[in-house]
């Protein structure tokens, strides 16, 4: 009776340590997941700076033409109605 309980106990003890292997390789598992996330969304918002302050000069080029051409238009139409 008293072996069974032994015998009983070590087999706790194995699947104990067993389950807490697994259990911190889960949480080693979940750390390295946070942290690629992180760098993740780090590098998306860092790629939407760059392209921002890389397209913005591109940008205002575009936005004085159409507004030359929008004052080239006003000029054309009170050309025309003369």
């Amino acid at each position: 009776m008293e072996s069974d309980i032994k015998e009983l106990l070590k087999k706790n003890l194995e699947v104990s340590e067993r389950t807490l292997h697994l259990v911190e390789k889960m949480h080693r598992a979940a750390l390295w997941a946070r942290f690629f996330n992180l760098l993740k969304w780090a590098l998306i918002i860092a790629f939407t700076v760059w392209s921002y302050s890389a397209v913005q000069p591109y940008l205002q080029k575009f936005l004085g033409m159409s507004q030359q051409v929008g004052g080239l238009e006003n000029f054309i139409k009170s050309f025309l109605d003369k």
